[in-house]
């Protein structure tokens, strides 16, 4: 089975929300299957196509964080993205998240905690897999990548965490993801300049400080959706 799927923009599905102020049917995201790709590919695909071409959608979900101080604290700058945390399934741990590229030349590859599927909503990044490592840790060495794809606006795929990847992106790319459950507690990153590799754990496991320090805050939010008025993202 491949681990990575390309998506096309294809239109259908149901509506998005469900009862009075959910942005998404939970229903709709508890029948995701995270443990099939190709089974995932078409729900997926019908989601991020439903999100993206509903004219309020975006904005709807920008303004909700900015009410809803739990999801705003989990709204992070990180050394190569600002991530803006849209919806936060408790039930499923299914989480929705905008994601804005902030640096080019970051080349770091790595695999997840999580399956995700994602949608480029502008601009484009060059996306290098390497392979999928059930076993992966800090001796791992993945050589060169298997795969390089060139993901643009409207352009998607659906991934497993097990896949070592890694993406280049042009600044100020931003894309809609959709994750899946936690399926472990922490992931390899690699720096493939000096052959470092270290772990990176989830947001439990940090400290309270740590957190804080990488809180993206409401000007920065309010920030990228104007940048996402600029790219056309949001009318």
């Amino acid at each position: 089975m491949t681990d990575v799927t390309g998506t096309t923009g294809t239109t259908g599905g149901t509506g998005l929300g469900g009862a009075a102020g959910e942005l998404v049917d939970p229903a709709r995201l508890a029948a995701l299957d995270w443990s099939d790709m190709p089974a995932l590919h078409a729900p997926m695909e019908r989601l991020l196509e439903d999100l993206v071409s509903s004219p309020t959608w975006l904005n709807d979900a920008i303004d909700h964080v900015l009410d809803t101080p739990e999801l705003l604290a989990q709204c992070e700058t990180l050394q190569e993205l600002d991530r803006i945390v849209l919806v936060n399934d408790k039930a499923t741990d299914v989480r929705i998240r905008l994601h804005v590229f902030t640096r080019s030349a970051f080349e770091r590859p790595h695999n997840h905690r999580w399956s995700f599927g994602s949608r480029i909503l502008h601009g484009s990044y060059q996306h290098d897999l390497f392979g999928d490592y059930d076993e992966l840790s800090t001796d791992t060495r993945i050589g060169s990548p298997a795969l390089v794809r060139q993901e643009t606006a409207g352009s998607g795929y659906v991934i497993r965490h097990t896949m070592v990847h890694t993406v280049r992106a042009v600044p100020e790319t931003t894309s809609l993801i959709v994750r899946g459950p936690s399926e472990k507690d922490r992931f390899v990153v690699m720096n493939r300049d000096s052959g470092e590799a270290w772990w990176q754990y989830g947001q439990k496991a940090e400290k309270a400080e740590e957190q804080r320090a990488r809180q993206l805050g409401a000007a920065r939010v309010n920030e990228i959706r104007e940048l996402l008025k600029r790219q056309g993202v949001i009318g």
